[in-house]
């Protein structure tokens, strides 16, 4: 359990927010959720496979194993990831995202 003093937050949220936060981006999808079973974004577990994250004094690092479609800019779906995993996880806890990798484990043919 994560104690920052404040609140404590169970092992696992934050690679579910970080989760939920990349399965609203089109063009990529995490190791657990195929784009074609649109079911798979309603299981936790599937959500969070892929995701590690870390705190540490007040920081958060995170490393993402993503799934890209097939014929989507790398460097662009990337940035975007990026950017709202960020703005959800600090918005959800008020830590600070310190870095966010990006992993593309396999792309996705539709």
């Amino acid at each position: 359990m994560l104690d920052t003093g404040i609140y404590k937050m169970r092992p696992g949220m934050l690679e579910l927010i970080a989760g939920i936060a990349m399965s609203e981006i089109e063009g990529a999808s995490g190791v657990g959720v195929r784009s074609d079973h649109p079911e798979d974004l309603k299981k936790r577990k599937n959500l969070t496979k892929g995701i590690k994250a870390d705190y540490e004094e007040g920081k958060v690092s995170l490393e993402l194993e993503v799934h890209l479609d097939y014929g989507k800019d790398c460097h662009e779906v990337g940035k975007l990831i990026q950017q709202e995993v960020k703005k959800a996880v600090e918005g959800m806890t008020g830590w600070t995202v310190d870095v966010v990798d990006i992993n593309i484990v396999g792309v996705n043919a539709l």
